[in-house]
């Protein structure tokens, strides 16, 4: 039958043949199915996916799959027409040779690289007309601690990455080739299993919706399993899952014997304490770029919102928005009241994304710049959906500048690059928060201000048992003697040297900064094992004395097996790429090579691949075949996105009317999405800033030796000098400056209308959102004290009781709203006693 006449089953792209004619070709992969098994904090993902070549030519097929930027890929299989295909892993360059033989001698060949840390490509090589094959993908992954809940977050695609100009890396050149679809490529089907030592209450994610879990008793574990509630999704957005179980925090100590006799411990702990807060210059760094339109740029604004009104008294801050160029709200960082707020919240309500392209690189630069404001630790909070390709950069650009600057991030969006918002985080001794549609998002904010506020704690030490010296401070310095028969110093210390990183170091070498409700985790390769009744010892100094716990070592804490040992060298990877490689590339190479090889992991220097034996006698050339992306849901590439857009979106977006028609992100294309390389010629980024709004060019910075950065839409993009504000703010208050916004939240729309003081003022609309008249809580008010100036005081009281009464659920929201108010009260006479506080309370119980 011939091939026009073939009836076209399931999904196929419209391509161009190189006559310039449109022909359909099926899409090679026909299934994904991701089985997750969670055991305590870590999680074991295996990815499986099918492919078919539908087509008269054999085919290549070139497929960027996405993982949590810190997992471990320590396994990947094949089948070919159920035969098993042996795959190992080799150096880089050697399983890249042998695939490209096996390619040219028309055997089917399998091969998965490491693109960035959260991006991998895997190919199948030369796969027969009528042909199938199965690959699967295992990966290893430490789980986070959230509001309490275990979060287990699994990425299902990459979105487009804007590559400035001065990225000329071989990793900027392979994200490019990645091709977009709005369409899913294939159904993804799920199967998660969950087992924990403590009862699991509950098992719910934000972003998909799951069928009831299956729960048993299974030995000593609690088990729970469970699976999407309509089977199938579209891969067009991370699966975010919360766990909730009786005791998520425990402290555990895990060691583990693997076959060859080796031992790795683990520390997982999740500290809790409280210190004093200290005075702070906050710096917001909003996304202002392309990508971000849509939900993302509304959860960013939102989130800015929050970050503002739960400032405390006696900061400074600024506002920075930046793409393609960048804006500062103030010259220099304002002294936080009443004035600046309302500057504020007046310029970034009409915020967009309409900045051109991701120039992260640029502003970070200009904040760390800045002369240090005496007595204030700058804290730098970064929103962001990532989607750049110089993502390492800006990681070494924060960590040279993390001794005056901690950096905390928030991922926002569907799709967020993982890579950039925990690298940034880490190196910058802050914390990471991921937040999209559907989920709460003042919490988040929250828990990031109360990490800033907090004393940065970042003198951590471990004990490996009870006999061993305490590690954690990073490399240790050494004196070396001179032996040299000299009159000039024999016999004494010469200059002081560093030990080297080596596979026996303890990762990370550096304790990270803990803080509060985070979960910190260590590993250790021990030179023998450890014994019960031994125990690990964690030290941290701060400023208000030593903070010290000992975890003993129990039967239980033995475990046999691999998988410590592939998360410690996973680990030990990082470490070595992000603090190591910048100053000794070839020993870098060397022990990331070893660690891969010898743990069987996927590296930037080891790749997994395997080869057909048999050899196919086709005629026919080979063609390849880009499995296409699916465009991150809600983000500023989707064609049915009603948010304003530049000219360059819309050209973008038109072409979006047929279901079959790709994106590509073509390098120095004037019509790519932010995943494009920018056009040569464009002008640099540059800073603008206009006193108290967002506005008036000043100069261009670029990295030093770097290429000038340019915006990703050139020509197409509207001019930046005709930038503004946007829609005006919702309605307002003349005195209290308190947004009437419609949300669902008491608890933020209250924090919206607190004055930078920590009062609240006797306003119509704070009483609205009590749900009493503004006269009755006036003359509740009266009762007690007729002094005209005791209004705002009652009425701060009542909110106050309102939150500590009727919110108490939502306590992670409003704590700091309460503590600035409480301090407002106490500043202010005698307008904090408990006396009075039980008014307000016996006032909120009668009448709401």
């Amino acid at each position: 039958m011939p091939f026009h006449k073939n009836e076209l089953c399931g999904m196929v792209y419209l391509c161009e043949g190189l006559d310039r004619l449109s022909f359909y070709s099926p899409v090679p992969l026909v299934s994904v199915q991701v089985d997750v098994k969670v055991v305590n904090f870590t999680a074991q993902v295996e990815v499986t996916q099918q492919f078919v070549n539908r087509e008269r030519n054999p085919i290549e097929c070139v497929y960027f799959f996405p993982v949590e930027e810190e997992a471990a890929v320590v396994d990947f299989t094949a089948e070919l027409e159920g035969r098993k295909i042996k795959t190992q892993i080799k150096e880089k360059e050697a399983a890249r040779e042998e695939y490209n033989q096996a390619v040219k001698n028309r055997q089917t060949a399998f091969l998965l690289e490491e693109t960035k840390p959260d991006i991998f490509e895997i190919k199948v090589g030369h796969l027969s007309p009528g042909a199938g094959c199965k690959i699967k993908m295992t990966y290893l992954s430490e789980l986070p601690v959230e509001e309490g809940k275990t979060k287990l977050t699994i990425p299902t695609t990459v979105a487009p990455r804007y590559i400035p100009m001065s990225d000329g890396s071989p990793e900027a050149t392979k994200i490019a080739s990645i091709e977009h679809d709005f369409n899913s490529p294939v159904q993804m089907a799920m199967n998660l299993e969950v087992l924990m030592q403590t009862e699991i209450s509950s098992v719910k994610s934000p972003s998909h919706l799951l069928a009831e879990p299956t729960r048993k008793r299974f030995k000593d574990y609690f088990e729970a399993k469970v699976k999407f509630a309509g089977h199938t999704t579209n891969m067009d957005r991370d699966m975010i899952i919360y766990i909730d179980t009786e005791e998520p925090n425990q402290p555990k100590v895990v060691v583990e014997k693997n076959d060859e006799g080796s031992s790795v411990a683990m520390l997982s702990f999740v500290p809790e304490f409280k210190l004093k807060d200290h005075q702070v210059e906050a710096v917001f760094l909003v996304d202002c770029s392309g990508s971000m339109s849509g939900q993302s740029m509304k959860l960013a604004k939102e989130a800015l919102q929050v970050f503002l009104h739960s400032l405390p008294v006696n900061s400074f801050f600024n506002i920075i928005l930046f793409g393609s160029s960048f804006q500062s709200l103030f010259p220099q960082s304002r002294k936080y009241d009443d004035d600046s707020l309302k500057d504020a919240k007046d310029s970034s309500f009409g915020i967009s994304a309409n900045l051109g392209g991701t120039e992260i690189y640029q502003p970070l630069q200009h904040i760390f710049q800045k002369p240090l404001m005496a007595g204030l630790a700058r804290q730098v909070f970064v929103l962001t959906d990532g989607q750049v390709s110089n993502s390492s950069a800006c990681i070494e650009l924060v960590r040279k500048n993390s001794s005056n600057n901690r950096v905390f991030t928030l991922g926002i969006g569907s799709s967020a690059d993982r890579h950039l918002v925990k690298g940034m985080a880490r190196a910058g001794m802050g914390t990471a928060a991921f937040t999209t549609q559907g989920e709460p998002i003042t919490a988040k904010v929250i828990n990031q201000l109360k990490n800033a506020l907090q004393p940065c704690i970042s003198d951590v030490s471990v004990k490996w048992g009870k006999t061993n010296p305490l590690e954690g401070g990073g490399e240790v310095a050494v004196e070396i003697v001179e032996t040299k028969k000299t009159l000039f110093g024999y016999g004494k210390p010469k200059t002081k040297t560093e030990t080297k990183f080596s596979i026996r170091s303890q990762v990370p070498s550096k304790i990270p900064a803990i803080y509060d409700g985070s979960r910190l985790i260590a590993y250790k390769l021990l030179d023998k094992t450890m014994d019960v009744n031994d125990e690990i010892t964690v030290k941290a100094k701060t400023t208000e004395g030593d903070l010290e716990v000992s975890l003993p070592i129990c039967k239980d804490s033995f475990i046999q097996g691999n998988c410590l040992h592939q998360l410690f060298a996973r680990k030990m990877i990082q470490e070595v790429e992000e603090k190591h490689e910048q100053e000794n590339v070839d020993e870098s190479k060397k022990l990331i090579t070893v660690l891969g090889l010898k743990y069987s992991l996927a590296s930037k220097y080891t790749s997994f691949v395997g080869v057909d034996e048999k050899h196919r006698n086709s005629g026919t050339f080979m063609v390849t075949r880009h499995v296409k992306n699916q465009m991150p849901q809600n983000s500023g590439f989707n064609a049915i996105d009603s948010a304003p857009r530049s000219r360059g979106f819309q050209a973008q977006t038109d072409c979006s009317s047929s279901p079959t028609r790709s994106l590509q992100s073509r390098s120095r294309s004037a019509l790519s999405p932010p995943g494009a390389m920018a056009p040569p010629g464009a002008s640099a980024p540059t800073e603008m800033s206009k006193g108290g709004g967002f506005g008036g060019k000043t100069g261009a910075m670029a990295p030093p030796g770097a290429a000038a950065p340019t915006r990703s839409f050139g020509a197409m993009q509207e001019s930046l000098s005709s930038f503004t504000l946007g829609a005006a703010p919702p309605q307002a208050s003349p005195m209290s400056g308190c947004i009437i916004a419609s949300t669902s939240s008491d608890v933020l729309r209250l924090t919206m209308c607190q004055a930078a003081n920590g009062s609240f003022p006797a306003q119509a609309d704070i009483a609205n959102i009590l749900g009493v008249q503004l006269e009755k809580v006036k003359d509740a008010g009266k009762a007690i004290n007729s002094d005209e100036n005791f209004s705002t005081t009652w009425m701060t009281l009542v909110v106050v009781a309102f939150l500590t009464e009727k919110c108490k659920e939502e306590k992670d929201v409003w704590e700091l709203v309460v503590e600035k108010a409480e301090r407002w009260l106490q500043n202010s006479g005698p307008g904090f006693n408990n006396f009075l506080l039980g008014k307000a309370k016996e006032f909120i119980l009668q009448t709401t």
